[in-house]
């Protein structure tokens, strides 16, 4: 695993102050499982970073990352955003910690943070098992994935190797997971440590976040890499 600190991201947009402009949501409320200010303006740099127009996300939670997703891409952009519904809560058998988010989420299914917001329309909500779900029509179509789903290891390893199916090929992609080093979720920290070992992983320091970036022309990992 390589660890980087935040900056290391920031870098990569090479525009003028004016033009390093950020929308983002001011919390509502806390809820366990959230992403962090810092977390937020990382997963806005790699929005950047890719140009990303096609987005797709595991774990909808409160919808706030959802939110600040769609407020910082351009307005032809599309958000998917992938969780369990009430018919499938039940059905799989999840990490303890995350059953208790999947409650959260499904009691706050008619108040998520994107409803009502100048941004919705770009959000495409969908439901269901994601260990089972059909993702044959975002293959290779995928700007940037944020993989924030079921931490248990059947789950991550599905959702992660689904994400590395739908990012893009041809030009920059993203890939980004939450809950690195997360003292809840082991078995997943464990898994994206052994997965580093054939894919070049970024984990951005102070944060939960790690990156990887299908990036034909070598140029993003270059910089990550470059000693100051």
């Amino acid at each position: 695993m390589h660890h980087i600190r935040p900056y290391r991201i920031f870098t990569l947009i090479e525009t003028p102050p004016s033009e390093r402009i950020a929308s983002v949501q001011i919390p509502p409320r806390r809820a366990a499982g959230g992403v962090t200010l810092l977390e937020t303006f990382v997963m806005v740099a790699a929005l950047r970073v890719v140009a990303a127009r096609r987005v797709f996300e595991f774990g909808t939670f409160l919808g706030s990352t959802t939110l600040n997703l769609a407020l910082n891409v351009s307005d032809d952009a599309e958000i998917f955003t992938l969780d369990l519904a009430e018919n499938h809560a039940g059905t799989v058998n999840q990490h303890p910690a995350d059953a208790e988010l999947t409650q959260i989420h499904l009691a706050s299914q008619k108040r998520l943070d994107f409803l009502g917001s100048s941004v919705c329309g770009k959000i495409i909500t969908l439901s269901g098992d994601s260990t089972k779900f059909d993702f044959s029509r975002w293959k290779d179509s995928i700007d940037l994935v944020f993989v924030d789903g079921g931490h248990d290891l059947a789950t991550v390893k599905s959702d992660t190797e689904s994400a590395l199916q739908m990012a893009r090929k041809d030009r920059p992609s993203c890939i980004l997971w939450h809950d690195y080093r997360n003292p809840n979720y082991g078995t997943s920290t464990s898994y994206l440590d052994e997965l580093s070992q054939r894919l070049d992983i970024f984990h951005i320091e102070d944060t939960m976040l790690c990156a990887w970036f299908s990036d034909p022309a070598q140029s993003i990992r270059s910089h990550l890499l470059k000693r100051d």
